[in-house]
């Protein structure tokens, strides 16, 4: 594991959960939430509970200043941060791309694509300033095989999965390195409820898992696992990359 706090956005979710737990074992964490105050809090007296180190602190990732005073967190009681994983997401309307509004597309490319480019362009100067270190950001495998009505969640996505790219080549030189993990129909937040979402949500998942060679859903675990991998020096050489963890989905 890359020393230092690993800063992950997003952790306090039902899969951000997961990777910060895993991720936990082997350094400590900063764990960033919007408006979940208490799920980041739950997930940290997890980590403490089983040993680890954990703080949170709110951030929002539409707001530059947001993002500079959460990774500043990071770097407090002779801490440095040592790499970041976004979990973050935004909620979406799924439905055919051009029944969504004008303001509803703004406000997801406002909150996926520019919060992520206000994360890289915070976290890759401090990393290099600190001697290198990772990053990992969330897709999801609708970016490597179009989704049926998922337009708002994979419009946004691709354009992070560029950004990813073209850091990961620029920052490269000064030793960090930035991948993506792209995951399929995973068995936590939203998926764990699907009985309860739209009829045509549903539908969208049980054509997804029934394309899906494993026939079941994924586990937060091997999202976490991966994670881990991925800002651990074992992954030292991976840089640029988007991993899909569909169970054969994409392929």
């Amino acid at each position: 594991m890359s020393p230092g706090c690993i800063a992950i956005p997003g952790g306090s979710g039902g899969l951000g959960g997961a990777v910060a737990r895993r991720i936990a074992r082997q350094a400590p964490v900063l764990l960033g939430y919007h408006a979940h105050r208490e799920r980041a809090e739950k997930v940290a007296r997890q980590i403490a509970d089983d040993g680890g180190s954990a703080r949170i602190c709110q951030v929002d990732l539409r707001q530059p200043d947001s993002v500079d005073a959460f990774l500043a967190n990071a770097q407090v009681d002779d801490c440095r941060l040592g790499g970041v994983i976004s979990v973050s997401g935004a909620a979406f309307p799924m439905c055919a791309l051009t029944d969504a509004t004008h303001e509803e597309f703004r406000e997801i490319l406002e909150t996926e694509v520019f919060g992520t480019f206000n994360l890289l362009k915070a976290a890759v100067p401090l990393l290099a300033e600190n001697g290198g270190g990772p990053i990992v950001l969330f897709l999801t495998t609708a970016v490597l095989r179009t989704m049926d009505f998922d337009g708002m969640n994979s419009v946004p996505k691709a354009a992070i999965a560029m950004m990813m790219r073209h850091v990961a080549r620029e920052a490269g030189p000064r030793s960090v390195r930035v991948n993506a993990i792209a995951p399929g129909v995973i068995d936590a937040g939203r998926t764990d409820i699907v009985h309860q979402l739209p009829p045509l949500v549903q539908q969208v998942v049980a054509d997804c898992l029934a394309d899906t060679p494993l026939p079941r859903l994924g586990r937060p675990e091997e999202i976490a696992a991966l994670a881990a991998h991925l800002v651990s020096e074992e992954g030292g050489y991976i840089n640029g990359q988007i991993i899909p963890v569909d169970g054969g989905y994409s392929a």
